[in-house]
């Protein structure tokens, strides 16, 4: 009889995002994301700092807009 091979483990699926993080001794913290949720996590940045641009930037345009109220001098 012939014996099989040794059998490989396979390669670690390197796409996406790996960190860790250690405090002290005790404390280690990994995470793993996907090439899509790096994506998702961008989009999702991405239209919230566009939308709070266009929230000041309407704000500024009714304020420029807005009758002025006349200036009260303190007594």
């Amino acid at each position: 009889m012939t014996s099989a091979p040794p059998r490989s483990e396979p390669a670690p699926d390197r796409r996406g995002a790996h960190a860790s993080l250690r405090v002290g001794t005790a404390v280690t913290l990994e995470a793993s994301i996907s090439t899509s949720g790096l994506l998702a996590i961008a989009a999702i940045v991405t239209s919230a700092v566009l939308g709070s641009a266009a929230i000041v930037r309407a704000a500024r345009r009714n304020r420029e807009a807005a009758p002025r109220l006349p200036h009260r001098q303190q007594d």
